[in-house]
């Protein structure tokens, strides 16, 4: 019989720590370190270097996938994520940051244990609505890379460097004076910039530029 699994419990509150401990006790998971933000998580993933974390993702000075960003150089084998919500993007998240099992916390509760289980067995566990949802969300991050790469290609080079200059919060008069071209001519390539875009003002523009992943906010 091989040595048993050590995990580390993360969740901000108390009791939900402690329902997650003995359903860990039950799955025959022993839990090594427990923490309750996200600084904490990451501190005690490192000092015991557990297979499994438990992550509730509400936690007090972050969301959870800063825990999971922060320990992506030594990210415990196995990753429940435990969640309020069944947003597909966040669902789409943690999986792309190697979680197995995502659960909501209103039903997912009752089962800890035989999810645990499973998900230090290697399944990946999460109801198919979750499964639904993240797909859903895959679409959507497909269809704006797509979306993306077509009006890239179709801005001129002059047209990309005011864009970045809008995201960046500069008047027209500074991004002429930036670029050696007039107002009038800057006035020219924004309007260009709306109707590419499909918008009719600056900060509809720089909002629709930002989530294509054409400048950075």
């Amino acid at each position: 019989m091989g040595d048993p699994v050590r995990a580390v419990v993360v969740a901000a509150h108390r009791s939900v720590r402690n329902l997650i401990e003995v359903a860990c006790q039950e799955a025959g998971v022993t839990v090594v370190a427990r923490a309750e933000t996200a600084a904490s998580a990451a501190e005690a993933c490192r000092s015991s270097m557990p297979e499994l974390l438990v992550l509730d993702l509400e936690l007090p000075d972050a969301d959870g996938f800063r825990v999971l960003d922060d320990l992506a150089d030594v990210r415990p084998r196995s990753v429940l994520v435990l969640a309020n919500d069944a947003d597909g993007d966040h669902v789409l998240q943690a999986l792309r940051v190697g979680a197995r099992g995502y659960v909501m916390k209103a039903d997912g509760l009752r089962d800890l244990a035989s999810t645990i289980r499973r998900v230090v067995a290697g399944e990946r566990v999460m109801t198919p609505e979750l499964q639904k949802d993240a797909l859903g969300a895959l679409g959507r991050l497909a269809r704006r890379a797509r979306e993306s790469a077509d009006l890239e290609a179709d801005l001129t080079s002059r047209q990309r460097q005011v864009l970045e200059l809008l995201g960046d919060g500069r008047t027209m008069g500074q991004i002429a004076s930036r670029l050696g071209i007039s107002p009038r001519t800057v006035e020219t390539h924004v309007t260009s910039l709306y109707r590419k875009l499909g918008v009719r003002t600056r900060v509809q523009a720089v909002s629709r530029a930002a989530t294509l992943g054409l400048v950075d906010l």
